[in-house]
């Protein structure tokens, strides 16, 4: 039987203080002015990453498309109603819990289905940058390459995020001072959420840049 894991937001409070380049460092707990009057109130948003399969998951949340992701990749955000939504993982059909207004993102692994509850950009001036320590390793961080940290301490199984101003930057991830992976240096734009994954890869921790997108 597959394990549901649920893990909360943790957010990391030395971040908010410290200016990475020209941020401005805020936490972003809304989703009105970005997601727009159409939706419905009581509507809910779910996404899926497969941390599983390195020769790519077939997924599917809802009665949404049956889609193909690889490894380390997620899906993009589907509106759903609130309650059990079916979420298949490789054939596998788990049912996730869904409150109104939640922004969830699903991960399947090869003994678990853990459910994380996201970061929420509100503020189209600005974007979201969040760090997702997808693995068993301790505490991660988020860096800038010869800066500062721009996210501390987020626990296995967890997210944390900061609202940013547009800036060009190269990022490090770090557990225990130590780099484990880079992102290219890529201009973090406003009005978008944006999503560093770390995954158990098969020779190592893999890093890789998400830009959060709703399916149409």
């Amino acid at each position: 039987m597959t394990r549901v894991r649920r893990s909360w937001t943790c957010w990391s409070t030395r971040a908010l203080v410290l200016a990475v380049v020209a941020w401005a460092l805020t936490p972003a707990l809304g989703q009105d002015d970005l997601y727009g009057p159409s939706v419905p109130p009581e509507a809910a948003w779910v996404r899926a990453v497969n941390a599983e399969a390195p020769g790519g998951l077939g997924i599917r949340i809802g009665d949404g498309p049956l889609e193909s992701i690889a490894f380390a990749h997620a899906t993009a955000y589907r509106v759903v109603a609130p309650g059990d939504v079916a979420v298949d993982l490789g054939g596998v059909v788990t049912p996730v819990p869904v409150e109104a207004g939640a922004f969830l993102t699903v991960v399947a692994t090869s003994d678990a289905v853990h459910v994380i509850d996201d970061s929420v950009l509100v503020d189209v001036s600005r974007g979201l940058l969040a760090l997702y320590n997808l693995t068993e390793l301790g505490a991660l961080d988020l860096v800038v390459r010869d800066g500062p940290p721009v996210v501390e301490g987020v626990p296995p199984w967890d997210q944390a995020a900061v609202a940013v101003a547009e800036a060009e930057v190269e990022l490090e991830v770090r557990f225990d001072e130590e780099v484990i992976g880079t992102l290219e240096s890529r201009v973090y734009e406003r009005a978008v959420a944006h999503s560093v994954i770390v995954v158990e890869g098969p020779d190592g921790p893999l890093v890789r840049y998400v830009a959060a997108a709703v399916a149409e």
